[in-house]
């Protein structure tokens, strides 16, 4: 996978993240693409934590920094780490490393799914709560996250994640970078 597959794989799977309308998104690619995923971050807002390696992929949350910490620092979504096991204020680095922990322990079968994920991907946290109640069941719409709670609100965000794909993939079919990308999309969605 050269550079151009790391822009496709990046634009699939994260478009609504470059396109500036999304915190995160988790970005699985094959293993040992770390150099050229950094080449093409460049000039972007975005920053990228490995999560996880396994033999063959390597698990990237691909995230905004402002944007995640705002997320975070939501009073509610605040509670909801605390019971999660998350300290108070913890800075955005020491909340990465400890889902980072999380998420591996997951992977590897020693601990169960780290709900915390869905705020961290932009949930609302009644949907991400509706998820654990309802153990992924019994949910009301189903797209980029299964909704409990707001049906009209989810679709409105899922046709927006939709029209950030199709711009974001577009403009790399086209040849451009996830420099430009990230700013011809923002300037466009905030017009």
């Amino acid at each position: 996978m050269g550079t151009e597959g790391v822009r496709f794989a990046v634009g699939r799977q994260c478009a609504p993240v470059l396109a500036g309308v999304k915190p995160s998104n988790l970005l699985i690619m094959e293993k040992g693409h770390e150099e050229l995923l950094g080449w093409e971050l460049k000039g972007t807002r975005l920053a990228r934590c490995l999560l996880y390696t396994s033999q063959r992929k390597d698990y990237w949350l691909l995230f905004e920094p402002a944007k995640v910490k705002a997320v975070m620092g939501d009073p509610q979504n605040e509670s909801f780490l605390l019971s999660q096991g998350y300290e108070r204020s913890l800075s955005l680095a020491g909340m990465l490393l400890q889902f980072r922990s999380r998420f591996a322990g997951y992977k590897e079968g020693r601990d169960g799914f780290p709900h915390e994920m869905g705020l961290l991907l932009g949930y609302p946290l009644k949907d991400v709560l509706g998820f654990i109640e309802h153990e992924g069941r019994d949910f009301k719409l189903s797209g980029y996250w299964k909704v409990y709670d707001d049906v009209d609100y989810a679709q409105a965000i899922f046709e927006l994640y939709q029209y950030a794909k199709q711009a974001v993939l577009q403009l790399c079919r086209q040849g451009a970078e996830l420099s430009d990308i990230c700013r011809v999309c923002r300037e466009n969605i905030q017009a």
